[in-house]
């Protein structure tokens, strides 16, 4: 819990932890592509968010094995603000960015192996004033959130389109989350809320795809394995709370068997197609629960060309999961960022 006046605790959005933080990122996206490269197996296709037809085949010494790899990175920076006499009330902000979507597929005949790995984060830095007028900056997330897609599968040849897959869905966040709350002298501190791994989910599933196009795909997981995680066990004693995402205090992780969907699509837009669109829902229901649910999660990205660099893009993640939330609070959770920003692809 953060107890000190200058509110230092939460002042995670310093420069050298972001710069390390971005680092590591860095060091997964070059190991994501290298293990696509070099793993020596023999199942693999093109699948997922990638298109084939944008992106340069690499042929290696196996004529029927087909690699394609990539990355999309961007930015998105505003400011704002107003003077401290402003007669309307103002403060002055700095929102901050980024995100990476990685992929590494590989294709042989009838069988395949595809990997996505997608990052969004964002930091807001804003300049406020306390009850005696003293300025202070309060450094708050806007969005954080990592997820790894893999799905290895088998073509049903009777069936185009068809095959059997095994499939891994991961998620967490990358850093620290607080709750704000005003200190007696009007100044917001921060509460740790969350944090890696805490919670984190992952869902192994087995069942039959669909993919009648390269743009578009349906999953469904017969027999999925949804885990929870939750392993800072301090957010027990700071929430004041015995469960947290169906994990009881004292334990690290629940186990539920249920169904998983998943469906993605992947559309370029216009004459000159320079509009980018990407749609990915994935769906959980346990087998066994008190009450029907289905736990759901969307991703949506729209990005608009303006130069080559340079775009208006708009990112949407929204969650809906009744064991992440209070009893009586709001079960959808929606984080989202609109802009104009730069990216380039690799």
């Amino acid at each position: 819990m953060c107890r000190q006046p200058n509110n230092s605790c939460n002042r995670w959005g310093d420069s050298a932890y972001v710069d390390a933080i971005f680092a590591l990122v860095m060091r997964l996206v070059l190991f994501l592509v290298v293990f696509g490269m070099a793993l020596p197996m023999q199942v693999f296709a093109v699948g997922g968010d990638a298109d084939p037809v944008k992106f340069q085949y690499h042929r290696d010494s196996n004529s029927h094995r087909i690699l394609t790899y990539g990355a999309d990175f961007g930015s998105t920076v505003s400011f704002s603000g107003s003077s401290p006499n402003w007669s309307s009330g103002g403060f002055n902000i700095i929102t901050a960015n980024g995100f990476m979507s990685a992929f590494a597929q590989v294709k042989r005949p009838n069988t395949s192996f595809d990997n996505i790995f997608k990052v969004n984060l964002g930091v807001v830095s804003a300049r406020q004033y306390d009850n005696f007028g003293v300025k202070y900056r309060v450094n708050k997330k806007n969005i954080d959130n990592v997820f790894l897609d893999s799905k290895l599968g088998h073509t049903v040849s009777a069936q185009p389109g068809m095959s059997i897959f095994g499939g891994l869905n991961f998620q967490t966040q990358m850093l620290p989350g607080y709750r704000y709350t005003r200190n007696l002298i009007g100044r917001e501190v921060g509460t740790l809320n969350s944090s890696f791994l805490s919670q984190g989910q992952t869902q192994f599933a087995l069942g039959m795809e669909y993919k009648p196009l390269p743009t578009f795909f349906v999953r469904m997981g017969y027999v999925t394995l949804k885990q929870t995680y939750v392993l800072n066990q301090l957010l027990y004693e700071i929430r004041k709370e015995e469960v947290i995402a169906r994990v009881p205090k004292g334990k690290f992780l629940d186990n539920q068997m249920g169904v998983q969907i998943q469906m993605g699509v992947q559309r370029e837009l216009g004459t000159k197609k320079k509009v980018t669109m990407k749609f990915n829902y994935l769906g959980f229901a346990p087998y066994v629960a008190e009450e029907a649910s289905l736990d759901s999660r969307i991703d949506f990205a729209l990005v608009a060309k303006i130069f080559k660099y340079v775009n208006i893009n708009y990112t949407l993640i929204s969650i809906y999961d009744k064991d992440l939330v209070k009893p009586g609070a709001s079960a959808w959770q929606n984080s989202w960022i609109f802009g104009l920003g730069y990216s380039f692809k690799l």
